[in-house]
């Protein structure tokens, strides 16, 4: 009897770490950390390319005489800004400078004429606002248009009477941008610029107002600071 005892205190022994250890708590994996939300806040500075559609409309003073034409061309230039990020919303300030090949023409009241339009830039300095998508941002955007464009006639010898000059008016849109790296992002904006009815001199002395509307599309990549 008493070896029967002294065995089973050393058995019991021999098992009480593995006991011990199935016994232990077991530890959890680390977790793993989500990924930061992309971060929109900062100074940036890109170029864009796209193109334009023109809407010119021709009042002869005094007399009222009516002529329209559309235009269109090409885009290209460059924009900065700055982006504020709350939660998910940004809001910023963007401007931009665009070259521009928009022009058209139509006969002129007087049918012996060609008048002509010519925009050779464009540019706006702007509110924008939207929601992110922790890297997807669409937002609206809107303010001050400038332009410099060219009113013109022409009666099949050359011009006969031209005025180009600086405008200013209004635009609004809206766009998507696209963050596809912590410093770099793409997008796609659309845009209206109204810069109402101004006053032009061709034809020797006419005046005309003219009255220039666009539709723009872009697309354009931004390197944030």
């Amino acid at each position: 009897m008493k070896r029967y005892f002294l065995s089973a205190a050393f058995l019991a022994g021999a098992l009480s770490p593995v006991v011990a250890a199935d016994l232990a708590p077991v530890e959890s994996p680390p977790a793993i950390s989500a990924p930061a939300a992309f971060d929109w806040n900062g100074f940036y500075l890109g170029g864009n390319v796209g193109g334009g559609r023109a809407d010119v409309d021709w009042t002869y003073q005094p007399f009222g005489e009516t002529a329209h034409h559309d235009g269109k061309g090409f885009l290209g230039g460059v924009q900065a800004g700055y982006n504020w990020q709350i939660d998910g919303f940004v809001i910023g300030a963007e401007a931009d400078f665009l070259g521009s090949s928009i022009d058209g023409d139509t006969p002129c009241p007087n049918p012996a004429y060609s008048c002509t339009s010519d925009t050779k830039w464009l540019s706006t300095v702007r509110a924008r606002a939207g929601y992110s998508f922790d890297n997807l941002l669409v937002y609206a955007t809107g303010g001050l248009g400038i332009g410099r464009f060219e009113i013109k006639t022409d009666d099949g010898a050359g011009t006969s009477g031209s005025t180009i000059r600086n405008d200013t008016g209004w635009v609004a849109g809206a766009g998507v941008e696209y963050g596809f790296s912590p410093n770099w992002s793409i997008k796609a904006e659309y845009m209206h610029h109204d810069f109402g009815e101004r006053t032009y001199t061709v034809d020797g002395g006419n005046p005309v107002d003219a009255d220039f509307r666009f539709d723009t599309g872009k697309i354009g990549v931004n390197y944030r600071f």
